[in-house]
């Protein structure tokens, strides 16, 4: 990550994101992840994120989150 800065009155950072391709019956889905630190975390964020829309879809209730990192931050999440 870069440190941040001020460009025409906009504060500006770079950081690295993991672009995660899935498919589905539903068509093709692009879940940036903000978070990860490997390409391994991103795979487990994606699955959490594709568990949320499968139980969302059923009315289910979402399974535990005992795979995802204790930093977990779910405004990585593209929804």
């Amino acid at each position: 990550m870069s440190s941040p800065e001020i460009y025409k009155g906009w504060l500006i950072e770079a950081r690295p994101v993991f672009c995660v391709q899935v498919w589905s019956a539903g068509g093709e889905c692009i879940i940036p992840v903000h978070n990860a630190k490997t390409e391994e975390e991103a795979l487990i964020m994606a699955r959490y994120w594709i568990d949320l829309q499968m139980s969302s879809e059923a009315g289910l209730p979402q399974d535990s989150n005992d795979d995802l990192p204790s930093d977990f931050d779910d405004d990585d999440i593209p929804f």
